[in-house]
């Protein structure tokens, strides 16, 4: 028989599976709009895949945390598009009570975990949420390369926009900012953001 912290965790299993739903601005490969599982997915596979590239000193387990768990309070705040001024003014609040309905299903070691993660990637003091919130960013820059630059024409975000807004979340390493440099690049290049 299960004892009550199993029966807490299997909760939120089933809480967090809600976020297969959240729908992305974003595209997928396939055409489709990207739900946050995929985005959470695909940003780890992006960290574990350049694992070699990152710095000797950086937490790769925390960084895994941080990429998995950085969008679980979108089951009750939604996804606020990079983009949306009027959404990022209420972000915050709307988050900071999701994090608080969502945390509090787990058992107190396990929330106080996930806060404090959340918190970290909110902050971005430590190199590992820096570096979590820099893939977070080039994430969707990989998907409109994939995609043809889908997002960007479908909600007229230009090159000036993008480089503004995410730049500076690039230049805390030198391996992060050539990724979204190339990336960048090549989107101009191919003629994917004016």
């Amino acid at each position: 028989m299960l004892d009550k912290r199993h029966e807490q965790i299997l909760l939120f299993l089933k809480e967090i599976d809600k976020c297969k739903s959240i729908e992305r601005k974003i595209l997928t490969s396939s055409g489709k709009p990207e739900n946050d599982a995929e985005h959470a997915w695909h940003m780890a596979m992006m960290i574990l895949l350049f694992d070699k590239d990152l710095a000797p000193d950086i937490d790769r387990l925390k960084l895994i945390k941080l990429a998995l768990m950085h969008d679980l309070v979108e089951i009750y705040a939604g996804d606020t598009f990079a983009y949306d001024k009027e959404g990022k003014a209420t972000q915050k609040q709307r988050e900071d009570d999701a994090a608080q309905k969502l945390f509090s299903i787990l058992p107190n070691d396990m929330k106080e975990e996930l806060e404090s993660l959340r918190n970290e990637f909110e902050s971005r003091d430590t190199s590992e949420a820096k570096h979590a919130v820099s893939f977070d960013k080039l994430h969707p820059m990989l998907m409109n390369l994939f995609t043809e630059g889908s997002s960007w024409s479908k909600f007229k975000v230009d090159y000036k926009t993008v480089d503004d807004y995410k730049r500076p979340m690039m230049e805390h390493d030198p391996f992060v900012l050539a990724l979204y440099e190339h990336a960048l690049k090549e989107a101009k290049d191919k003629g994917y953001i004016n």
